[in-house]
């Protein structure tokens, strides 16, 4: 069994850390490296990892000042000597057969990266991103682009992807810029040619409510419209027949980065507010002739067509419906 590296950045998690940490160490897979990186955490998840890595030599605790969750997985990758990594974040967990089944799909397939599904995880809700837990599939880099723009068979994240390390040595993350994974499987499909899939969740995501993804909007959430303009950009340079799912996930970010500009007092004065909202009537037949999105979805671009405000009591209303679930 080769050896597998796994890449742990830890920054002010003390509350979930040992979960992960155990989730780690219980693997039926027992030949890895765990490398935890502290990106100067002022909490006490450095006290609690030194307790634990004294009872297992297989994990190593590093040190650096904060430069962010891209910057502490390229320095990750510093001290990598497995066969293959994965990347795992701190307030995440595992299920115990995960580092097996990626393994064993990933060699018998000679694949370059090998993925499970995910559980969205929340404080008294956890379901799976895709409803059939039971899809496995072998696919080039084109196959795997469309499943991953349309983000139910292949999941956003990076951390349910395991990866040939002479893969992953040539790619580095976007050091400040957040949605950081979709910058780096933008570059990811440049390098990794065959891609095996099962959509068995086995990656446990938990959805903190002060998480980068979950705050307020600010001026950086629009590295989310870059990342996939550049996805879009990329589909029409290469004339791949994707682009149906790549506006999809495009439009899809743009309604992401209007419904946080929305929930801000005087919203309308924010820079590139009436950018957002041009796009997104502009295009909003388009939009509702995608099946991609979501009835409801396809639904609201009518109404923001129609009226902001309109568009705005839908918002509220969905989030109202699905509190702590967004």
């Amino acid at each position: 069994m080769d050896k597998i590296s796994i890449i742990l950045p830890v920054y002010n998690v003390e509350k979930y850390v040992e979960k992960c940490l155990n989730s780690i160490k219980n693997q039926d897979y027992k030949n890895f490296e765990a490398i935890i990186v502290d990106d100067g955490s002022k909490d006490k998840s450095v006290e609690i990892i030194e307790a634990f890595i004294k009872k297992d030599d297989r994990f190593k605790l590093y040190h650096k000042e904060n430069g962010g969750l891209s910057d502490a997985r390229n320095f990750g990758m510093n001290f990598v000597t497995g066969k293959f990594v994965i990347f795992i974040d701190s307030d995440d967990y595992i299920e115990n057969k995960m580092l097996t089944t990626l393994y064993e799909n990933i060699t018998k397939e000679k694949a370059d990266v090998s993925i499970c599904g995910i559980y969205n995880v929340y404080i008294n809700k956890k379901t799976s991103q895709c409803e059939d837990k039971n899809i496995y599939f072998v696919c080039d880099k084109n196959r795997f682009l469309k499943e991953y723009l349309i983000g139910k068979l292949v999941p956003g994240s990076i951390c349910n992807k395991l990866i040939k390390v002479d893969i992953a040595k040539k790619i580095q993350f976007p050091v400040g810029k957040i949605y950081e994974d979709a910058f780096y499987q933008f570059d990811l499909i440049n390098f990794a040619k065959k891609y095996v899939v099962t959509t068995n969740p086995m990656y446990n995501y938990f959805h903190r409510e002060n998480s980068i993804t979950t705050k307020s909007y600010s001026k950086k959430n629009l590295d989310y419209i870059e990342i996939y303009s550049k996805f879009y950009d990329y589909v029409k340079s290469k004339n791949i027949d994707l682009k149906k799912e790549a506006f999809f996930r495009l439009s899809y970010s743009y309604f992401i980065i209007l419904d946080k500009m929305l929930l801000e007092d005087d919203y309308y004065k924010i820079d590139k507010y009436n950018e957002v909202l041009n796009f997104l009537k502009k295009n909003y037949f388009k939009i509702f002739k995608n099946n991609y999105f979501r009835f409801t979805r396809r639904i609201a671009s009518i109404a923001l067509k129609i009226n902001i405000n309109l568009y705005k009591f839908l918002l509220l209303k969905d989030l109202k419906k699905n509190k702590g679930v967004n």
